[in-house]
């Protein structure tokens, strides 16, 4: 366990929410932070612990970051899964993005893969 982790993710977490930055740059820091600062089970209660001590306005903006971060990373499971055939069906219920987003995301593919 890298007791560093939980606290160096809050850090990052603080400066995005109070730097606002693009998304291209919200982006690249996000997969820094998801393939650098993974955290273990207990890891993630320290995190979470660290989070419920702030204050609430601080809280709703930290957990907005995190749960774009997830939505992204949601979003890239479902277009890999697009990309390999799967059903829209099966997507939707692995993934918990609703149908709509599925074939939304279906689209955005199939217009990544006209010849232009």
């Amino acid at each position: 366990m890298n007791h560093y982790a939980p606290n160096l993710k809050i850090i990052v977490l603080r400066l995005l929410a109070t730097l606002k930055l693009d998304p291209a740059r919200m982006q690249l820091i996000s997969e820094f932070v998801d393939t650098y600062l993974r955290l273990d089970d207990t890891e993630k209660q320290v995190f979470q612990a660290a989070i419920s001590t702030m204050g609430l306005e601080e809280q709703e903006e930290i957990m907005e970051i995190v749960t774009s971060w997830q939505q992204e990373a949601l979003e890239k499971v479902a277009v890999n899964l697009l990309r390999e055939g799967i059903a829209t069906e099966v997507i939707v219920r692995v993934t918990g993005l609703t149908l709509e987003q599925v074939q939304q995301l279906q689209i955005q593919l199939s217009q990544e893969n006209q010849p232009q």
